[in-house]
């Protein structure tokens, strides 16, 4: 064999096993989050660290809302929903969370999928949302084929590209 050839060997074996490494690191935070999910839990954190665990009751505490948003996805016509939730500025300032010497709020699903709001958005009144009804119908599972228990919506957005669907964890970092 020659010197390319065991190069490229050496390279694919190192890939693999960080693959696995990585695989087996992260599958206690899935399994973390999809408890989570299970549980209609949130974690609140501020750079990193975790400040609490909201439950359904503590984010239904800060004001529930109903407002309307579209819903615009690749394989339907855009239509308008009334949904009902609260805004996230609000869950915030529950836990002191202050916005105003924050950058941004950064929001995980289940899947890992991340989306980041500016801070500026998060203030804007009735502008940013954790919906957890629609047309007054509880939102569903991943598994029941749902966005839920909890979904972000940026009520300005009209194309709602920006949603974070199966939200388990938001962060804000300074």
């Amino acid at each position: 064999m020659d010197k390319n050839k065991k190069i490229a060997l050496a390279v694919i074996i190192i890939l693999a096993v960080v693959l696995i490494i990585t695989a087996v690191l992260n599958k206690d935070g899935l399994d973390q989050r999809k408890d989570m999910l299970q549980d209609a839990k949130i974690s609140i954190k501020l750079d990193g660290e975790e400040v609490s665990v909201a439950t359904f009751e503590d984010i239904k505490s800060v004001g529930e809302e109903e407002f309307e948003a579209v819903l615009d996805t690749s394989n339907t016509e855009p239509q308008t929903f009334t949904y009902t939730g609260v805004q996230l500025k609000n869950i915030l300032e529950k836990y002191d969370i202050d916005l105003n010497k924050s950058k941004a709020v950064i929001l995980m699903a289940v899947d890992g999928y991340t989306v980041a709001y500016s801070a500026d958005e998060v203030l804007q009144e009735g502008n940013v949302y954790v919906a957890y009804k629609r047309d007054g119908e509880d939102l569903l599972t991943k598994e029941e084929g749902g966005r839920g228990p909890y979904q972000t919506i940026v009520a300005s957005d009209q194309f709602s590209n920006r949603r974070c669907k199966w939200l388990t964890t938001i962060e804000v970092q300074k």
